[in-house]
């Protein structure tokens, strides 16, 4: 399939895709952290990590697997959110081919995960994953950024846009303890997930907690 944004090195992406059907796709802990381990796991060149062998043989802890040494990376990730029926991620491309080669060991390795632990088979994703080009200097990338760390408000706060009296405090605290996404990692929560992030090849906005801070409440005035 030709994509309308081939990807290139040194560009940067929005990358999603969510359950076939808009099933859902996370439905425990587990399976989360299962995913997460992934996105940590598969942005290598090298071929030899395999997450079961990891986790079965070799006895690896959650934590022990997202300090392990990659060697070079293939992308950068600057943000990731996880819903329960789909996922975003804001990447940079650093070797040709990096965005191909990490999205096909994500899906695959947690498609095949989620198949085998539920008893199931066939697709699990809604087709191949979605991609579109960002202009790191544009206003598409700040919005993005902001959106996808929002995202998850959804869950606890689904109109909240909408509502009169906005309890922002609230939803601020919802997202810093929300686990599946990278806002606790940019307000200097001290996580392992931290080492998913690469922030220094994105704009400034990603590199320090006040900045993040900074863009986060002004995303939320922007928005309401």
């Amino acid at each position: 399939m030709l994509r309308k944004d081939p990807f290139i090195t040194g560009e940067y992406y929005h990358l999603y895709n969510r359950g076939i059907d808009k099933r859902v796709i996370f439905k425990s802990k587990k399976d989360y952290e299962r995913f997460i381990m992934l996105l940590y796991i598969a942005n290598t060149q090298t071929e030899s990590f395999r997450l079961d062998n990891l986790i079965n043989q070799q006895h690896k802890t959650f934590n022990e697997i997202l300090v392990l040494d990659r060697g070079e990376l293939i992308i950068s990730i600057g943000a990731w959110s996880l819903m329960t029926n789909h996922f975003h991620l804001i990447v940079r491309q650093e070797i040709d081919g990096g965005i191909t080669k990490f999205m096909r060991k994500l899906g695959t390795g947690y498609s095949m995960f989620f198949n085998i632990k539920y008893q199931r088979t066939g697709a699990l994703f809604g087709g191949l994953f979605k991609s579109k080009l960002i202009g790191v200097d544009d206003n598409y990338m700040r919005q993005l950024f902001g959106y996808i760390h929002i995202n998850p408000l959804e869950i606890k706060f689904p109109d909240w846009q909408k509502q009169i009296k906005k309890p922002f405090s609230e939803m601020k605290k919802f997202l810093r303890l929300y686990k599946y996404s990278s806002y606790p990692d940019y307000i200097e929560e001290d996580r392992v997930e931290k080492n998913i992030l690469n922030a220094k090849n994105f704009p400034k906005y990603f590199n320090n907690a006040k900045s993040f801070k900074d863009f986060m409440d002004e995303y939320f005035i922007e928005n309401n």
